[in-house]
């Protein structure tokens, strides 16, 4: 991926996020400092592949930001036996009760409530892990504020 040590964000968070017991944290940083990779190797590394079920969330506000975090997972997860991710993205139907067997599920607020709650398709008991990016423009924006705290919780 290019990196040849970690960036100020990674080197203070990265110890944490990979922490046993799991740790939360709240990071902030400039854009482009490398964020999203430490939340991704932090999945990755909690993730196991071996279980077909849902085992990390990630929210982002927007369709682009979500596919973007994808891509990233499946780069850095290309050598991951067995870790698959999905999307909870509009335009990405599922079936309700149809359990989805991807280890980690990448979505925005409204589609991954309807996933979760409405369609049933992701059981909230198994997630050890959840990300939520861009929190500052998920808690400001009144609808994913809503959104956001109820998945969470």
């Amino acid at each position: 991926m290019g990196f040849n040590r970690p960036s100020k964000i990674q080197e203070t968070a990265l110890p944490m996020m990979l922490a046993h017991p799991p740790q939360n944290l709240i990071a902030q940083s400039q854009s482009g400092t490398g964020k999203t990779a430490a939340f991704v190797l932090a999945m990755l590394s909690r993730v196991n592949g071996a279980e077909k079920y849902p085992q990390c969330l990630c929210l982002a506000p927007t369709y682009e930001l979500a596919l973007q975090i994808g891509h990233v997972i499946e780069k850095m997860g290309q050598f991951c036996a067995d870790i698959r991710v999905t999307y909870a993205v509009q335009g990405n139907r599922v079936l309700p009760g149809a359990l989805r067997e991807e280890q980690i599920v990448i979505g925005t607020p409204g589609t991954m409530l309807d996933w979760c709650f409405k369609r049933r398709v992701v059981n909230m008991k198994r997630i050890s892990l959840f990300v939520l990016d861009e929190a500052d423009v998920m808690i400001d924006h009144q609808g994913f504020s809503y959104q956001s705290i109820r998945i969470q919780r």
